[in-house]
């Protein structure tokens, strides 16, 4: 029987993994952020309140061409996750010797198993977010730029300028993968590149793609400042040094022999020295990241490169000695996998899942699995207890909605995003086309005002407020959200009729302000 080539084991592990996750897409609802971005497809722009244009445009398609679908939606996030492990291979091959063409089975091996084991590969490939996109992104980038290093060819440069243009209508932290290759360009060999017309015109090109975006953010006022603000008062207070480091192991946990490796062979060995750009691209993230207090999975897309790294290393050294790590590296990542696997992707039904995750976070080093952005402790991981409740809570508000008779003098109003997507999505059957909200994007989809008429008010919030009595004549609790494990546990419906003038001078303030961009009260 003829062997397998390298090309054979990478397709045939590619495809083991894309079957995983088309079983599993399907098994929970819609994450929060999900919601956001189908909601942004609904209103396609050049920009919004916390992402560039990408993610609308893939929600769109989604929606229009693929039928919407948990598993329809999760599908993209799959196949470019997948197509991030076929670079990773892809680039390990380009990192052994090119006299051996034989070479190349256990790198892909090793590659295929990391994308099949770690959970930076695993949950991102299965959520519709920004983050699978990113990290495809930044890997399509190593590659191009491994390919320009490795032929000496300058035709590779306007691809790599037209993948930084589309990856910047992703998400902006391309911008950090660009500044972190800078001390590899400006103090290796690569510097030669500032004198080829081809990189001139590779920036054009990258700047040409991004431009509409930057449009977008100057005519809005940059909501991007704002949005990077609010972050670092709420989200980034919360990270520490430890939990970063903690969480840069925990990424890529079953293959952490090997991107170690791999940062070792960038850095440190003779034979890499013409991809030493990529160690130093690693670091500088980590040190910029570090100074910003920023989120430590913004680092994800430095890592495919120290894996593929790590697989021709590894290759290499055992292809006459040390043959052992042949079988027990691949069983390493194999034994971690399995056992993490579960607090990588939701397995179980939440109840199984969060008595799952207890147990994991007994074990050395995996206690933050249950660690949430606002540093405390809870019953899942964050992403979980994310995904849970939206249906119920749709179903309560849609058919409150449903009911009242006059749908020209009434509206829907969420406090968050997440309610207010969930609402639209999933209350489309009890006739919902739109819901109020001053919640990320939601803000620049406010009418002008309300109508002399209006008269009932569907409210969800996680509780009434002070204020709310003193501006509708009646409201009454309709529904409350019943389940611990969701982060909505508690979010309830109230039908408010009866609108009092101090409601229509605060709601209309509000959205005044919200048009000219400026801070709204609570």
């Amino acid at each position: 029987m003829k062997k397998l080539s390298w090309l054979h084991w990478l397709a045939i592990l590619l495809a083991v993994k894309f079957l995983f996750h088309l079983y599993l897409n399907g098994q929970w609802s819609f994450h929060r952020d999900e919601l956001l971005y189908l909601a942004l497809g609904r209103n396609l722009d050049w920009g919004y309140a916390s992402v560039p244009a990408g993610i609308g445009f893939w929600a769109w398609f989604g929606d229009r061409a693929l039928g919407g679908s948990v598993e329809a939606i999760r599908l993209i996030s799959t196949l470019f996750g997948t197509a991030t492990v076929l670079l990773t291979g892809l680039m390990a091959k380009e990192m052994l010797p090119r006299e051996d063409a034989g070479a190349g089975k256990f790198s892909m091996i090793l590659t295929g198993l990391a994308g099949l084991t770690s959970g930076a590969y695993l949950r991102p490939c299965m959520l519709f977010m920004p983050v699978v996109f990113d990290i495809f992104y930044w890997t399509l980038l190593c590659w191009l730029f491994l390919k320009f290093i490795n032929t000496g060819k300058s035709s590779w440069l306007p691809w790599f300028g037209a993948a930084v243009g589309l990856g910047l209508l992703n998400k902006y932290s391309v911008l950090i993968f660009l500044f972190a290759m800078l001390p590899g360009l400006l103090f290796t060999q690569n510097r030669r590149i500032f004198s080829d017309k081809k990189f001139y015109l590779a920036a054009g090109l990258a700047l040409l793609i991004f431009l509409p975006n930057i449009a977008w953010q100057a005519e809005h006022r940059f909501p991007v400042f704002r949005h990077i603000g609010e972050l670092a008062a709420t989200q980034f207070a919360h990270v520490s040094m430890g939990s970063f480091f903690g969480d840069q192991m925990l990424f890529f946990l079953p293959a952490l022999p090997v991107w170690l490796c791999g940062l070792y062979f960038l850095l440190f060995r003779k034979e890499a020295a013409a991809w030493r750009i990529f160690g130093w691209m690693y670091l500088t993230v980590l040190a910029v990241l570090l100074y910003f207090s920023a989120k430590s999975y913004y680092s994800l897309g430095a890592y495919p490169v120290l894996l593929a790294a790590g697989a021709a290393f590894l290759e290499r050294q055992t292809a006459n000695r040390l043959q052992w790590l042949r079988y027990a590296v691949p069983a390493f990542m194999l034994l971690i996998g399995t056992i993490v696997l579960p607090a990588a992707l939701p397995l179980f039904p939440p109840e199984q899942e969060a008595r799952f995750a207890r147990q994991m976070a007994k074990m050395p080093g995996l206690q933050d699995i249950l660690r949430w952005e606002d540093g405390n402790y809870y019953a899942l991981p964050q992403d979980f207890a994310d995904m849970i409740g939206w249906e119920e809570l749709a179903g309560a508000a849609g058919k409150t909605w449903q009911n009242i008779p006059d749908k020209s003098t009434a509206a829907i109003y969420a406090e968050n995003y997440g309610q207010a997507g969930a609402i639209e999505h999933f209350g489309k059957k009890y006739g919902v086309t739109h819901v109020m909200s001053f919640s990320d994007n939601y803000r620049y989809w406010l009418p002008d005002s309300l109508p002399a008429n209006f008269q009932t008010l569907v409210y969800i919030n996680d509780e009434l407020g002070d204020d709310m009595p003193g501006f509708f004549q009646k409201i009454e609790k309709v529904w409350e959200l019943d389940m611990p494990l969701s982060r909505q546990h508690g979010d309830q419906v109230y039908l408010c009729e009866g609108p009092t003038p101090a409601f229509f001078e605060r709601i209309n303030t509000a959205m005044e302000r919200a048009k000219k961009e400026e801070e709204i009260d609570d």
